[in-house]
């Protein structure tokens, strides 16, 4: 799970479904009074990156975490997807991983591509303006990958409140 910003509170959800299954949360912000959850252990990390128990919020689920800030005033000093790389570059190949991710648009791209870099499954909660929320006045729009079609495209729009607002990472255009 990849979280940054305020897309750190839908992690929790996630969290929950995710307690009985090997999981790690990686949640980023730009500083350490900016994370939307309770740090158990304010430290700063250098060196290899490791989950440890210290989001209280992921922790009673089970789950440990990777905290980045971008000033390294908690945590590892960076970006949430510079993380991220050095964790999954440190596990074994060929081991099937799945990455959630919910944040700013360009962290949400960063974490899709690694994914995609590396055969792994992504899915990608969009976080979009939604007047309406029933796909009437189309003001959450997303460009989307679409094959098939008679007119020759190869993209098209989609709903974030009716088509989403979950994505698989490859079918998003960004």
């Amino acid at each position: 799970m990849v979280g940054g910003g305020v897309g750190i509170p839908p992690m929790l959800y996630l969290a929950e479904r995710l307690a009985d299954r090997s999981a790690v949360a990686f949640v980023g912000a730009t500083s350490g009074d900016l994370l939307p959850v309770s740090i158990e252990r304010a430290e700063r990390f250098a060196g290899p990156v490791k989950a440890r128990p210290m989001v209280g919020e992921f922790s009673r689920h089970g789950i440990p975490a990777v905290v980045t800030t971008d000033d390294g005033s908690v945590g590892y000093g960076g970006r949430v997807t510079e993380s991220l790389a050095g964790y999954l570059d440190s596990r074994p190949v060929g081991q099937a991983v799945t990455l959630y991710t919910c944040g700013p648009e360009p962290m949400m791209k960063a974490v899709a591509r690694l994914a995609a870099d590396r055969g792994m499954e992504c899915q990608v909660a969009v976080e979009r303006a939604m007047a309406c929320g029933m796909g009437t006045c189309q003001s959450c729009v997303i460009r989307c990958r679409a094959t098939g079609r008679q007119d020759g495209r190869d993209w098209v729009y989609r709903l974030a409140c009716t088509d989403g607002p979950i994505f698989r990472g490859p079918e998003l255009l960004w």
